[in-house]
């Protein structure tokens, strides 16, 4: 048993790990999408257009809602009226009269007869006016219905003729409202009309005025170019010898600037020549000056490595000379002390 237990163990870790997963997907089968084939996305334009004004309509529900309101009042008012005046909320129970069951004593019982007569007497009695106050509440009651039937017969009547009358007030109302709005179309097209003519009369005269202007205008364009032509005539002449002249000005100037140019020229050349003599002379005497200061500078290098070295020389020597005086002190004072101790 254990060992099929585990041959099914190794075939499921096998299986898990030859396929990766035991989960297996929800859609076992190629989409169609069929739902949405057809399908087009709601629009505004699919809400229809409304075919009464908003107040008529408005007023015409508040004046239903209102009728339903009151009729409900005036039922459940007839109703609890009802329902109080006939049911009992607190009746004797029935199964003490039903019961025949005596737990007193023959004295007892037969003062409880007595008892029980005269209380069935006084029941009858009260039973009786009982009767008569029912049949006078009954009475009441009807009474109260019909009132309250013809309440509200009055009131559907009254409900029924306002309705009416607001419904021919409405009407009367837009009739009204459609009498003023023709008039108002005619007025506004007898306007409009008269106002057609007006511009019509006024662009008639406008073009005419028009015309006659662009007359008058090529009759003056047409003299003014002839005088045009003439003073354009007298304005080449002239300006034919403004340019003449303008012209052997402009070629004994450019004659004489060609001289000057030349004259000009010559003096730059001999100017820029002395100046790069006079900066070539100057440079061949700063690098004298340098080659100079550069022998200068290399000799006050040497003699101060000389002077240095000499410095170094002399301190070797001044050096030696205090280790020498030291090692002299030193033997001094051990030759004192050689000759202290063999004194001693």
């Amino acid at each position: 048993m254990s060992l099929t237990v585990g041959g099914s163990h190794m075939l499921l870790c096998r299986t898990v790990i030859r396929r990766g997963s035991t989960k297996k997907t929800l859609h076992t089968s190629a989409s169609r999408r069929k739902a949405i084939e057809n399908w087009k996305r709601p629009s505004i334009e699919e809400l229809g257009v409304p075919k009464e004004s908003h107040a008529h309509v408005f007023s015409k529900n508040q004046r239903k809602y209102n009728l339903q309101l009151l009729t409900g009042v005036g039922i459940f008012g007839f109703t609890t009226v009802v329902a109080v005046n006939t049911i009992d909320a607190n009746a004797t129970p029935t199964f003490l009269k039903d019961t025949t069951f005596v737990t007193k004593t023959p004295e007892l019982v037969a003062v409880e007869e007595v008892a029980e007569a005269e209380t069935v007497t006084e029941a009858v009695e009260i039973e009786a006016v009982d009767e008569e106050t029912a049949a006078a509440e009954a009475a009441q009651i009807a009474a109260e219905e019909a009132l309250a039937a013809e309440a509200a017969k009055i009131a559907a009547a009254e409900a029924e003729s306002a309705a009416t009358a607001e419904a021919e007030r409405i009407a009367a109302e837009e009739a009204a409202a459609a009498e003023a709005a023709a008039a108002e179309a005619v007025k506004i097209a007898t306007e409009e009309a008269t106002e057609a003519v007006r511009i019509a009369t006024e662009e008639a005269a406008a073009a005419e005025a028009s015309r006659i202007a662009a007359e008058e205008a090529a009759a003056a364009e047409a003299a003014e170019v002839v005088e045009t032509a003439a003073e354009a005539v007298a304005v080449a002449e002239a300006v034919a010898a403004a340019e003449a002249s303008r012209v052997a000005a402009e070629e004994a100037a450019a004659a004489e600037a060609a001289r000057n140019a030349t004259v000009e020229a010559e003096v730059a050349a001999a100017a820029k020549a002395g100046r790069i003599g006079a900066e070539e002379a100057a440079a061949a005497e700063a690098a004298q000056i340098a080659s100079e200061e550069a022998a200068r500078i290399a000799a006050a290098a040497e003699a101060a490595r000389v002077a240095a070295a000499e410095a170094s020389r002399v301190a070797a020597e001044e050096a030696t000379a205090v280790e020498a005086a030291r090692i002299a002190d030193e033997e001094a004072a051990a030759a004192e002390v050689a000759r202290i101790a063999a004194e001693e």
